[in-house]
């Protein structure tokens, strides 16, 4: 099905989002990402994501403009991955939440450290909400942090 989004023909097949060049459909996955790996398309010589035109093409009545309480985040955390399925809307803690771990963390799990302080119970698990941080509790083992952390994150992300 043939829709147009900001004035320009798009079709989405296969996964993929077509847009009409004259008379030619060209495939705007095929193109490079920027340095962080987003897809960008100029329209009336403004930039905008390509997740979030496919986003649009799958919901008529969503808003395109940019707003914090208005992302598109990518589920897997991987943005060339701009499948329908993988996409969803967002607020920006949720979207800031949905990140990969730090580097330089003390644990293989994101959300958990190993405090040097406390002796008996040196795992931690915190989250951010909202731009503040939200202490979960000490555990005796990582996996137990984790655990806490994935209930807590899936909570905050599901509603």
């Amino acid at each position: 099905m043939i829709k147009n989004i900001l004035g320009c023909d798009f079709k989405y097949e296969d996964d993929k989002m077509y847009r009409k060049l004259k008379t030619k459909w060209n495939c705007c996955n095929d193109r490079e990402g920027n340095k962080d790996g987003y897809i960008k398309l100029t329209i009336d010589k403004k930039k905008y994501a390509l997740h979030r035109l496919i986003y649009k093409y799958h919901n008529d009545d969503w808003d395109i403009t940019y707003s914090n309480d208005n992302l598109i985040d990518h589920i897997d955390i991987d943005p060339s991955n701009n499948k329908i399925e993988n996409l969803r809307l967002v607020n920006k803690s949720q979207n800031n939440r949905n990140k990969n771990k730090k580097k330089n963390s003390s644990s293989k799990y994101k959300g958990v450290y190993l405090s040097k302080s406390i002796k008996k119970k040196p795992w931690c698990a915190s989250i951010s909400i909202d731009g503040k941080l939200k202490h979960l509790g000490y555990f005796d083992n990582e996996e137990e942090a984790a655990e806490v952390y994935k209930k807590k994150y899936d909570e905050i992300m599901n509603n």
